[in-house]
């Protein structure tokens, strides 16, 4: 589907490189935010080259060791994400014999601070029922993330709310509508929808579909104070 002018701002067209060592990327952007996909074949490297930005990301295919400042983890599908704050460095490399799928994005938006959890790592904060779909959170000072599978025939009604929100798609299809531009988003797919720009999904399809949300500042949970006198977003 090629999407008209008036839909990209919330359903932006991808910017597809190709590197010199084989890595594929596909960009989604609005604003001061950007959603990468990278294509990572085996034994290839990737570095962060704009410190000026804060980085979040987490493999959702294969394999993929990553190093933030002097932290390395492997990352597991779906279950590690790193926080990363401008100016510090993160390089990965996929270690394996097959394609590596990493989800990145990064921000930098003035105004806003990007802390990032003690060792730059995240894991899985809960998993629930939520609106009849299975939800697992991720959970940072100034982020949110949370991953959604869509039985078929489910879906989240339209509804607003203050918080910035951002979708990929990864696994299935399904439709999605930010304001009255509705748009069917497949795997890689991402929308982006401003606070207070209503907002809804449904997957109107026998299979499952799957999507990464999303939410900044956080919505869903409040993080513990930090020190005294401080409380999160």
């Amino acid at each position: 589907m090629t999407a008209p002018t008036r839909e990209r701002p919330y359903f932006p067209a991808p910017d597809v490189v190709r590197h010199d060592n084989g890595v594929r990327v596909e960009s989604y952007r609005r604003d001061g935010t950007e959603v990468r996909l990278s294509f990572i074949p085996p034994g290839a490297a990737v570095t962060g080259r704009d410190l000026t930005r804060a980085r979040v990301g987490m493999t959702v295919r294969g394999d993929l060791s990553v190093t933030v400042g002097e932290v390395t983890k492997a990352m597991r599908p779906e279950h590690d994400v790193y926080v990363v704050p401008p100016q510090v460095a993160l390089s990965a490399v996929n270690p394996s014999e097959r394609e590596t799928v990493l989800l990145d994005i990064t921000r930098g938006k003035p105004g806003e601070n990007y802390p990032a959890p003690d060792g730059y790592f995240l894991e899985p904060l809960e998993s629930r029922k939520f609106v009849k779909m299975d939800v697992t959170f991720f959970l940072a000072d100034w982020i949110e993330l949370m991953i959604a599978d869509i039985p078929g025939g489910g879906q989240m009604p339209y509804h607003k709310h203050s918080h910035e929100q951002i979708g990929i798609c990864l696994e299935g299809r399904y439709d999605m509508t930010v304001e009255e531009t509705s748009h069917e988003l497949r795997f890689g797919g991402t929308y982006f929808c401003a606070g207070q720009e209503g907002h809804s999904a449904e997957n109107s399809h026998s299979g499952m579909a799957r999507s990464l949300n999303i939410f900044i500042p956080p919505r869903y949970h409040r993080v513990p104070k930090q020190d005294e006198g401080r409380e999160a977003s």
